[in-house]
């Protein structure tokens, strides 16, 4: 399928001027939004390696353990204080 390009006249100038206009400033916002997705899929990559290990932590044993060690933790500290 072959786009149909419409002769420039002075005629129809302004309006083609402003059709273009139009598709570049839509270009231009879809431009931003990928940039802007592209640098919150990098700071999401960024938080996912940071706490891989703390992620690990809860697929190789159950939540419950975990948390349950914390709050021993805790009271241990709490009681030497």
């Amino acid at each position: 399928m072959v786009a149909e390009i419409p002769e420039i006249t002075d005629s129809n100038h302004d309006e083609l001027k402003r059709y273009l206009e139009h598709v570049v400033t839509d270009l231009h916002d879809a431009l931003k939004m990928l940039r802007d997705q592209g640098v919150i899929q990098e700071r999401h990559d960024v938080l996912l390696r940071e706490f891989e290990p703390f992620l690990a932590q809860f697929r190789a044993a159950p939540a419950a353990t975990i948390l349950a060690s914390r709050r021993a933790r805790k009271a241990a500290a709490n009681g030497r204080d």
